[in-house]
């Protein structure tokens, strides 16, 4: 796999990310949220959504309090669902935003990890997509959803200082290359 002339193995050395190779899919462990010894794997097929706001210049992130995390919008892939069905799925329950439109897939990352909301060591093989914000029309949200998080609108020359996990690091780079 090539990334704007370099193969995905050295684009990442390159940055600094801490990261193994499985078929060409970029594999991350954040120092912090290493997966916890004596506790089982539990693999994850999820998605990761970047929400790019083009009137405001602005990038929905999400901040976790509780578990330390500085994310864009990640969720579990239900049985047979659809990845970008999953993510719609997702940027409704978690913000509330209606109309939303695919702008582009962003690849595949996998990421090991302790998924303390959970109380499990996780393997997760992540479809990273790009959406756009139509407009501003929301739905209300059940508070089982949104209670670990608060949403953040983020300059996009802010986002890089405010993600905080390597991975999602990686998947804003590769956004920012669709959205110049």
């Amino acid at each position: 796999m090539v990334l704007g002339g370099e193969r995905t193995w050295d684009y990442c050395i390159n940055r600094g990310y801490n990261v193994y190779m499985t078929d060409t899919i970029p594999y991350f462990e954040d120092e912090r949220s290493k997966p916890l010894p004596g506790l089982p794997i539990v693999e994850r097929e999820t998605i990761n959504a970047v929400l790019y706001d083009p009137k405001t210049n602005r990038i929905l992130c999400l901040d976790w309090p509780k578990f330390e995390w500085h994310t864009f919008i990640i969720g579990g892939i239900e049985n047979g669902e659809d990845p970008v069905e999953c993510a719609e799925r997702e940027i409704l329950e978690e913000t509330g935003y209606k109309n939303i439109k695919l702008l582009a897939s962003l690849g595949k990352t996998r990421a090991g990890y302790y998924a303390a909301h959970k109380k499990e060591n996780r393997i997760s093989t992540a479809d990273c997509l790009l959406f756009e914000l139509v407009d501003e029309e929301r739905a209300s949200t059940k508070e089982s959803e949104t209670a670990n998080h608060t949403i953040k609108w983020v300059s996009r020359d802010e986002v890089s200082a405010f993600i905080d996990l390597k991975s999602q690091s990686y998947l804003w780079e590769m956004a920012m290359k669709k959205i110049g």
